[in-house]
């Protein structure tokens, strides 16, 4: 069993691999960028992304080699029912935002002790704002503990969701009542890189977050963020989310949770 000393130096080790990768995203970017398919011409994938990951594969590995890593790039592939402690990481989620803008784009890093996420950080390098979350400790961000959720009503929330144009939304009838929950708040917004939207839920910048089918890396360490700021994140049919599964996200400020939850009148998509 871990200890809090043991969480913190997983911390202080996430968050300085966080900065290394966003120093070596920097020098990168003084040349020029090798930008490859996966699955679609949406679904990008940059010689950044996978040399981000293998340097913090690496470090991890060379400091915690019985530790198992999880990757969008998979640079390292490992069943992570296998291991007592996982690292989940996106070492540039937002890639398309990176490709295009350079902006927006963040490094997500979570650390998982059987089956439960202690620590998370996303680090977004362009604006050099760190988050982090320990289980139990909080949420930071740049080492200053964020803000009790605001109490506020649905006409005053911000809104943060691609599901108006999901194809699988659209199918099942979600985006129309995601778009009649839009109409009802105070406006939306779509920053195309799901671990700082959470954050940005975390810090009250955002109010609500909704997405289909993200991957572990996507939301690992925004869902701790979450959690330890204290609002909620589950499913969007209001289950608690798989660990190391895909899932869908519904991440609110805690005074909406509930109106916002019934207001979609959600079934399991």
């Amino acid at each position: 069993m871990q200890t809090s000393n043991q969480t913190q130096e997983w911390g202080a080790f996430a968050k300085q691999c966080a900065k290394d990768a966003g120093e070596l995203i920097e020098r990168m970017l003084v040349g020029p960028l090798e930008v490859m398919y996966k699955s679609s011409a949406s679904d990008l994938v940059t010689s950044v992304d996978r040399a981000v990951e293998q340097l913090i594969t690496d470090a991890i590995l060379k400091t915690y080699p019985d530790h198992g890593i999880l990757g969008e790039e998979g640079i390292v592939t490992c069943n992570p029912t296998e291991f007592d402690t996982v690292w989940i990481i996106d070492p540039i989620d937002g890639t398309t935002n990176f490709v295009h803008q350079q902006l927006n784009y963040c490094v997500s890093i979570a650390v998982c002790h059987h089956g439960v996420c202690e620590v998370g950080v996303v680090y977004d390098p362009t604006r050099n704002e760190l988050f982090y979350a320990e289980r139990g400790a909080g949420a930071f961000l740049n080492e200053v503990k964020l803000a009790p959720p605001r109490t506020i009503s649905m006409h005053e929330m911000i809104l943060s969701t691609s599901l108006l144009w999901n194809r699988r939304a659209m199918k099942s009838g979600l985006s129309e009542r995601v778009q009649r929950l839009a109409q009802r708040s105070r406006g939306t917004r779509v920053y195309g890189v799901a671990a700082l939207e959470l954050a940005y839920v975390a810090a009250g910048r955002l109010d609500a977050y909704l997405s289909l089918g993200l991957n572990p890396w996507d939301y690992a360490a925004g869902r701790l963020l979450i959690e330890e700021a204290g609002s909620i994140i589950t499913q969007i049919d209001g289950t608690d989310i798989p660990f190391a599964d895909r899932s869908s996200i519904l991440a609110v400020n805690p005074y909406l949770y509930k109106s916002v939850l019934e207001f979609l009148e959600t079934r399991p998509v």
